[in-house]
């Protein structure tokens, strides 16, 4: 009849919580490439357009995310933006939500944004975190701003 002493143990325990460490480290690293391999902003050049702001994750790790903003000055309606980036993630294995829209008035020779209004389809992305990533995508602008006012 075989025993384990402490020493047989306590290495097993060991290399048991080394090997989980590791290959969590290697899915986080997995799951960071994944999410930055997608910009976080994708908005037209100049003019007034409906936006919309996705929650992304890699699928099955919603606990790592990241928003990203799209705007598109040709759509109709705000679920044609996202009918056109939902398959694009899926096809890199990212799942992704709507948070909600809006509209943008992008100014690049005032180097101005304005954030504002809502979405019929999807309700009111929050605009702060928006405008945010906006922010970081132009930082040279001098005003990049929001407001929760009209549609």
């Amino acid at each position: 009849m075989g025993t384990t002493g402490p020493t047989t143990g306590g290495i097993f325990c060991d290399l048991t919580s080394e090997f989980i460490r590791q290959n969590a480290s290697k899915r986080k690293k997995m799951s960071d490439t994944a999410l930055d391999s997608v910009a976080d902003v994708e908005i037209d050049s100049s003019g007034k357009f409906k936006y919309i702001l996705i929650k992304i994750w890699p699928k099955d790790d919603k606990n790592n995310s990241k928003y990203i903003v799209r705007g598109d000055g040709r759509v109709d309606y705000h679920a044609d933006i996202f009918d056109e980036v939902e398959p694009k993630l899926r096809s890199k294995k990212i799942s992704c939500d709507c948070e909600g829209g809006g509209r943008i008035q992008h100014k690049p020779q005032a180097k101005t944004i304005l954030v504002y209004g809502y979405s019929q389809g999807f309700g009111r992305a929050d605009h702060s975190i928006t405008v945010e990533k906006l922010k970081a995508k132009y930082p040279g602008y001098t005003s990049i701003t929001f407001n929760n006012e009209g549609y």
